[in-house]
């Protein structure tokens, strides 16, 4: 463990008489990882009302020589060095994402809104693909999840003094950051372990955006399913299909647009998994065929197509590159439809004999 003297103050007493009743040990950091502090109480106490509390308050420790020892283990030994300095004055220099995201939940639990805003800062101009989830995780806890409410907050700004709103107004601008960078590289993102890391507040919220870029539904899909089996195996479970499904609810699972993916997709994904029932799977293989019969059997059991999305995610620039390309001529349009009448030709004759097949390996997943 390390002996850091952050204050001035005790830099100074081996050179002259401190009266050690006045002092206290802060031992900050996990057990076997620890930095300690030897700190003159009303110095302290004179800067932060929080330590004015924890240091002189009624539950403060009586003063004793060798000072009295207080064990801070929630608080990570980095960022608690950040925040004293912060508070005595001295300039702080981010080094990490990993110090400056433990910095900001110090900052969050001892109100402390100037260091929040120092943090959110760094972690916003360091922002990339393969850090953003550990950013992200546990973020939604202090930010503001009403976008109405935000509104009202940010057209009239907090009072001086109101520290928890400031802290909150500037971790949503990190959540919104954070939102930003997953929406454009959501396949990346969906594949780290770290998405297995969140909560299920958390995947819920990744897995309803529309700005979602992603390449292929499946993608989603397999990291819910990732995220399930690591759920499982938190709670001691084995990760069976069912035990999977009931990890998340159904509103999640559904969350996954089904009808965005092709036969084969969703028959060697979602359907080969078995987290969805056979009636589930036999109902969105005949959406995704357009059999409207096999749509009414489905209603009328009650499964759940009513949630099925058809609406693919918001992709910008696919919109903007649209708008790029000329129309054609009347030649070319012409000559268009035509290759389009053989195609459709060509298509439906295919159309039928692989109908025929996806009925056979439906059978063959859901029997199997």
């Amino acid at each position: 463990m390390s002996q850091i003297p952050l204050m001035r103050e005790q830099i100074k007493m081996s050179e002259t008489a401190v009266d050690m009743h006045s002092h206290v040990i802060l031992e900050v950091g996990l057990p076997g990882d620890t930095w300690k502090y030897c700190i003159e109480r009303q110095s302290l106490a004179d800067k932060s009302e929080w330590f004015r509390a924890l240091l002189t308050g009624d539950m403060a420790p009586p003063p004793s020589d060798p000072p009295p020892t207080i064990s801070l283990q929630y608080v990570e030994k980095r960022a608690f060095d950040h925040l004293l300095r912060y508070i005595c004055g001295d300039q702080v220099h981010f080094h990490s994402i990993s110090t400056a995201r433990a910095t900001l939940d110090a900052a969050h639990s001892y109100l402390c809104p100037g260091l929040a805003k120092m943090a959110v800062d760094y972690m916003i101009k360091n922002l990339s693909s393969t850090n953003v989830l550990s950013i992200y995780h546990g973020l939604t806890l202090y930010s503001i999840n009403e976008a109405d409410e935000l509104g009202q907050i940010l057209s009239a700004p907090p009072l001086p003094g109101d520290d928890a709103i400031e802290i909150a107004v500037a971790c949503t601008r990190l959540l919104n950051a954070c939102l930003g960078v997953i929406d454009s590289v959501a396949d990346d993102v969906l594949r780290q372990e770290g998405f297995e890391e969140l909560t299920i507040q958390e995947v819920g919220r990744l897995a309803r955006r529309d700005e979602l870029k992603l390449g292929k539904e499946t993608i989603l899909f397999n990291a819910l399913e990732k995220w399930s089996a690591s759920e499982c195996r938190r709670h001691g479970i084995e990760p069976t299909p069912n035990n999977k499904r009931d990890a998340l609810s159904d509103d999640i699972w559904y969350s996954v647009r089904y009808l965005l993916m092709t036969d084969r997709e969703f028959i060697e994904g979602p359907m080969a998994s078995g987290i969805l029932s056979s009636g589930e799977s036999a109902a969105i293989v005949a959406k995704i065929l357009g059999h409207n019969k096999h749509q009414e059997t489905a209603q009328n059991s009650h499964i759940i197509p009513c949630r099925l999305i058809a609406t693919p995610r918001n992709r910008k620039s696919s919109v903007v590159k649209s708008k790029s390309i000329m129309k054609p001529g009347k030649k070319e349009c012409d000559d268009n439809k035509k290759n389009r009448r053989k195609e459709c030709a060509s298509q439906g004759q295919r159309a039928c004999a692989r109908v025929g097949d996806l009925v056979i390996r439906a059978l063959a997943c859901v029997f199997d």
